[in-house]
């Protein structure tokens, strides 16, 4: 059986299934799915929970002796196997084959896997797995859903939030689901019922993240001493250059796109729609860094922002922030520092 996320709720308040398979990338996502099917188990007197993390080395005679186990004062159980690989391996099939040839129902299993591919998804192991349970696989929120995403989280709590709010809440925790619900838990707490662009403003209290933020608002509008000010500041608090490298570098892929529909004829206007660029602050950001620059100038910013990661990561022998003084002062518009892409 192959269930959407969205249907799982539904779908454990008629019956439970002897095996779970949670397969996706996002960790909050595979743990609040997991989350659920624990809930469900335990109210149906599934009491006992084992974990199993499942690696190259593990025995899978565990496992067995475990599910098979028979006595008198046993509790019903949920079997949770977490493969990092999404593969079992030989020995593992085999094992997961029998266990479900006849299965105990005194057992649940859940599986959490990662995003798993077709060869996967045609195994004997998977299809068999398949035949009795229930597959649910779940695929990263992108940039575009984010704000949708975050609405339907607030409206859980019986939250709501403008546009503007949504779109700079989006803008903030970009690539970090778990801190866009930290975001929206912390919103909750605050006993508020519409939610408003000043509220998102003051909820991210953290002077390290504002200023990461700072840094790409101050480059995006051309405000080259603000900008390495806020550059020379982050880099004394001793932050990881990876840290502004990721606001930013998302902040010049999307002027990138920007640049590349506008010098396609697209209005201005009509492309911020398309991109679904809702905040006015970040429109007018992206609208003044566009007039000041060509797609070829962003395009060479993208390159620096890679020598950047290498450097970090210490695969190049350049300084990381030394290259991120000079993708600001390029992205303000400045060609004090020579070309280096």
């Amino acid at each position: 059986m192959r269930l959407k996320p969205e249907q799982l709720g539904q779908h454990l308040k008629k019956s439970l299934l002897p095996v779970y398979i949670v397969s996706g990338d996002e960790a909050l996502i595979n743990q609040e799915l997991g989350d659920q099917i624990r809930s469900a188990a335990r109210a149906q007197g599934f009491d006992e929970r084992e974990t199993h993390q499942i690696d190259a080395k593990y025995d899978w005679g565990q496992l067995l002796e475990s599910a098979n186990a028979l006595s008198l004062f046993s509790e019903r159980k949920l079997l949770e196997l977490r493969i990092d690989s999404g593969k079992p391996g030989d020995k593992g099939s085999k094992a997961l084959l029998s266990l479900f040839e006849q299965p105990n129902p005194d057992n649940i299993f859940l599986l959490v896997l990662p995003k798993i591919d077709k060869g996967v998804q045609n195994s004997k192991w998977f299809k068999a797995l398949d035949k009795v349970g229930a597959f649910i696989a779940h695929w990263p929120i992108e940039r575009h859903q984010l704000p949708g995403w975050i609405a339907n989280r607030l409206k859980g709590y019986n939250l709501k939030a403008d546009n503007e709010a949504l779109a700079l809440l989006a803008d903030r925790t970009d690539g970090n689901l778990l801190a866009a619900a930290q975001e929206i838990e912390k919103l909750r707490m605050l006993g508020l019922q519409s939610i408003t662009l000043q509220d998102i403003e003051g909820s991210v209290s953290d002077a390290s993240r504002y200023d990461v933020f700072a840094l790409s608002e101050a480059s995006l509008k051309g405000d080259c001493v603000r900008s390495l000010h806020i550059l020379s500041v982050l880099e004394a608090e001793g932050l990881h250059a990876l840290q502004p490298l990721a606001i930013i570098a998302n902040d010049i892929r999307q002027l990138l796109s920007f640049t590349q529909l506008v010098d396609n004829g697209v209005s201005e206007d009509k492309a911020l729609q398309q991109l679904k660029v809702f905040w006015p602050k970040k429109q007018t950001q992206l609208k003044g860094a566009a007039r000041r620059l060509t797609p070829k100038n962003v395009q060479q910013c993208l390159m620096l922002c890679k020598q950047i990661d290498f450097a970090s990561k210490n695969l190049l022998q350049d300084d990381a922030w030394q290259l991120l003084s000079q993708l600001v002062i390029k992205l303000c518009g400045m060609s004090i520092v020579p070309d280096r892409v």
